[in-house]
C-alpha cells in the first residue's frame, strides 16, 4: 500500500468513524426528544411526587374499596355516577367518594385532571394557563377555584413545580369523563 492510500484509508476510516458518532448522537439525541429528554423526564418524576403528596388524588380519582383512588380512573374527577351531596346552611357536605362538594360557597366538583382532549384539561388548559390558574386561583373560563381546593398550597409552589405538574399530567391515561354529567356547571364570569 502506497503512503498516498494508507493516507486516504485514514481519512476515509476518520470520516466513517465521525460519521458513526454523529448518527448515534443524532440518534440519542431523537430518542431522548421522543422520551421528552432526561430533564423532562426528572420534570414527569418531581410531577408524579408533587401530585401524590398534595392529595390530588382525595378529590380528582374516584374511589373503589372505601377512600382507595381507582387509579384505572386516576384524576378523572367526578364520575356521572356519583350524586351531589346534601346541602344545609352553615354546613358542608361531600359526596361519599369526595368528588363533590357543597357549602357556603356553593358546590364545587373534581374537574378531570387528565389529558382527554374532549373532558380533560387537555380541552381547556396549556402549560401557561395552567400555572396561572393555579396562582390566580380562576379557571381560564373566569371561574374560581372553589373549596376544597388548597389553592394556597398551590399560590405557593415555584413555576418550576407547577410545570412539572403539568408535565406529570400530561402523561397520565386520557379519561373520557364529564364531571358535570347531570348537575348544573356553575357560570362562568
Amino acid at each position: 500500500m502506497t503512503s498516498r492510500n494508507k493516507e486516504w484509508g485514514v481519512r476515509w476510516g476518520s470520516l466513517a468513524c465521525g460519521a458513526v458518532i454523529v448518527v448515534f448522537a443524532a440518534a440519542s439525541g431523537y430518542a431522548q426528544q421522543r422520551a421528552g429528554g432526561a430533564g423532562a423526564n426528572a420534570a414527569v418524576e418531581r410531577g408524579r411526587y408533587l401530585v401524590g403528596i398534595t392529595g390530588c388524588h382525595d378529590c380528582h380519582s374516584p374511589k373503589v374499596a372505601g377512600m382507595t383512588p381507582d387509579m384505572s380512573r386516576a384524576l378523572s374527577g367526578r364520575p356521572a355516577t356519583t350524586k351531589p351531596p346534601s346541602r344545609a346552611d352553615g354546613e358542608v357536605h361531600a359526596s361519599l367518594d369526595l368528588t363533590t362538594w357543597t357549602g357556603p360557597w356553593g358546590q364545587s366538583v373534581a374537574s378531570n385532571l387528565t389529558p382527554d382532549p374532549t373532558t380533560g384539561i387537555g380541552k381547556r388548559y396549556t402549560e401557561a394557563s395552567f400555572v396561572a390558574t393555579m396562582r390566580t386561583g380562576k379557571k381560564p373560563n373566569g371561574t374560581a377555584v372553589m373549596p376544597p381546593m388548597p389553592a394556597e398550597v398551590y399560590q405557593n409552589m415555584t413555576d418550576d413545580d407547577l410545570k412539572a405538574i403539568w408535565a406529570y399530567l400530561q402523561t397520565i391515561k386520557p379519561i373520557n369523563n364529564a364531571v358535570y354529567a347531570g348537575i348544573t356547571p356553575p357560570p362562568a364570569k
